[in-house]
């Protein structure tokens, strides 16, 4: 379901122009169908399309924070667990650009990161970054 999603939100992304709607609309549509097209490339195994969808999105929009945060999934997902710690801290220092009707996910129940718990340093980190929500 996924696999098949994934495209179909990176096309409608495409759509998507400063002329289309008031500026504020666009910007929040290009959030939220960016998050779905990367979260389905990366549920469905293509983490590597995930972050390159992620990586694009910041240069457009490098204060919205769940850009960073879904990177860090995916570098949780590649086991690069030095990267995830940038990209969370990077996400939580610019929690306050959220989208108005979301909230910062919690690392600590995130499937993304809960394999490392055993990994007293990185969880430390999340469970500090956490406590700060």
């Amino acid at each position: 379901m996924f696999k098949a999603a994934a495209p179909i939100f990176e096309a409608a992304l495409t759509k998507l122009t400063n002329d289309a709607a008031p500026w504020p609309s666009v910007k929040t549509a290009k959030r939220v169908i960016t998050d779905h097209a990367g979260m389905s490339y990366g549920m469905s195994g293509e983490i590597g399309k995930a972050r390159a969808i992620f990586e694009k999105a910041l240069t457009e929009d490098p204060d919205y924070p769940m850009y960073y945060y879904k990177l860090a999934c995916a570098d949780a997902e590649e086991r690069k667990l030095g990267d995830a710690r940038l990209h969370l801290q990077a996400a939580f220092d610019r929690k306050a650009n959220m989208i108005s009707v979301e909230s910062m996910p919690d690392p600590t129940k995130d499937d993304s990161f809960l394999p490392y718990r055993q990994n007293r340093d990185f969880w430390t980190f999340v469970e500090h970054l956490q406590a700060s929500r």
